[in-house]
């Protein structure tokens, strides 16, 4: 059997007419600090996750489609990490709004993904932005456990807005959902085999820069540094000589070997050559965006009311602090129903105090996720940003040529997207 990769998503929309009382209206966001006006509803709360008690819950945040929402598909978005929060990250990508630089208002988003669909984020694992378990070992996540828990959201998320069960799913994500969005996908799948009730009508996924295969992707990350000049060629030699236990074809016979003490050395070393600097003033966030500046503004500087200017006129390094800034806003909290808890913590973007996630499930390898769901006629969607230094470009086109391989799908002839005469991404 032939199949074929689909580059786009085409939404198919069917005009129903439901009372909008079924929406849970204790849910209801009235408006958030400094928000717009806008003609659409936006919900937030806690779907309890544990069957047999409450004190295990993933926080939501459910945005309206701008028009006819009940006409519109459904997008769950996933971010990775493992252990950010999706509903942070809604006000800085794919969400309605974006936090503006005093940290106290919202600005909309023209790219806002709401403009064609409903859209769902989902704060998972336990650990991620407010969701919480009164259980410590709650907070020791596993790729199993937190599909197991997603698939329970899913189920009740949908008890709570009936409406939207028929509506067409689509599942997207980023960075490490790679690994939640496949697996939830086919978890879904199952269920939909097994369930005589109504079926989860799932149609597509969309990945940017996922990790599919980490070792191979943290190989891919030197070949990036070297093709774009930013190591030397007897360094790159050297790493790809002494942590070469990792490749296509021996990536599952090999998936449990420990790279020797020189090989990891050799990987942070080029890590500190390839951004001319030292172990003491090295920041990871550099890796984000491997051509810009990373954010010099702090949060004193937001609590003092100062304001540092953007370096560039294209992204902001800072607004992952200022969404930080936003969310520990008591005012923000209360708008949003979030911490009602009062966590011991105070809400970060990621990776919180307790939160811990399975070393060994990081290296897993997700192609065959990913083909099980293309053999049963899923569409998947992955882009890729060509600066990002922790999952390059380089390294997903080699897992999708592989994929493509097993598969027998013919790829297409490499060209450019561009958007106003700018080249953005390849796609094939």
């Amino acid at each position: 059997m032939e199949f074929r990769g689909v580059i786009f998503i085409s939404f198919l929309f069917f005009q129903l007419g439901v009372n909008s009382n079924a929406f849970p209206m204790n849910d209801l966001i009235s408006k958030l600090l400094g928000q717009p006006d806008v003609n659409f509803k936006q919900f937030a709360g806690y779907i309890n996750v544990d069957e047999n008690a409450v004190g295990r819950s993933l926080f939501y945040y459910f945005v309206e489609a701008e028009k006819d929402p009940l006409t519109q598909p459904l997008t769950v978005w996933l971010t990775g990490g493992p252990g950010c929060s999706s509903v942070g990250d809604a006000f800085g990508s794919v969400g309605p709004f974006i936090v503006t630089k005093d940290a106290h208002d919202l600005q909309t988003n023209l790219f806002s993904w709401n403009k064609v669909s409903n859209l769902l984020f989902i704060d998972s694992p336990i650990g991620s932005g407010w969701s919480y378990s009164n259980t410590s070992s709650d907070y020791n996540n596993g790729d199993d456990i937190t599909n197991k828990i997603l698939l329970t959201f899913m189920q009740k998320w949908y008890e709570k807005y009936p409406v939207f069960k028929s509506k067409d799913l689509y599942l997207a994500g980023s960075s490490f959902a790679g690994h939640f969005v496949p697996n939830l996908a086919n978890a879904l799948l199952d269920d939909n085999k097994q369930s005589k009730q109504s079926k989860f009508n799932i149609k597509g996924l969309v990945l940017g820069n996922p990790m599919i295969r980490k070792k191979l992707d943290d190989i891919a990350k030197i070949d990036f540094f070297f093709s774009r000049e930013m190591i030397n060629s007897s360094l790159y030699n050297e790493i790809k000589q002494e942590c070469n236990a990792i490749d296509e074809n021996n990536y599952f016979s090999s998936i449990k070997t420990t790279w020797s003490a020189k090989c990891k050395n050799l990987v942070f070393e080029a890590n500190l050559a390839a951004f001319k600097t030292d172990a003491h003033n090295y920041s990871p966030q550099k890796l984000f965006d491997v051509f810009r500046p990373p954010c010099a503004e702090t949060e004193q500087d937001l609590n003092l009311g100062k304001q540092v200017p953007i370096v560039s006129t294209e992204v902001d390094m800072c607004h992952p602090l200022r969404v930080k800034f936003y969310f520990n806003l008591p005012e923000v909290q209360k708008a949003f129903h979030g911490n009602q808890t009062n966590l011991s913590y105070r809400w970060k973007g990621c990776f919180t105090a307790n939160f811990k996630y399975n070393e060994a499930d990081k290296d897993l390898d997700m192609l065959p996720a990913l083909k099980n769901l293309l053999q049963q006629s899923v569409r998947i969607t992955i882009f890729s940003g060509d600066q990002d230094g922790i999952i390059p470009i380089e390294g997903t086109l080699q897992h999708l040529k592989k994929l493509a391989g097993e598969l027998n799908i013919k790829l297409t002839k490499e060209e450019t997207w561009s958007v106003r005469t700018k080249v953005l991404c390849l796609h094939i």
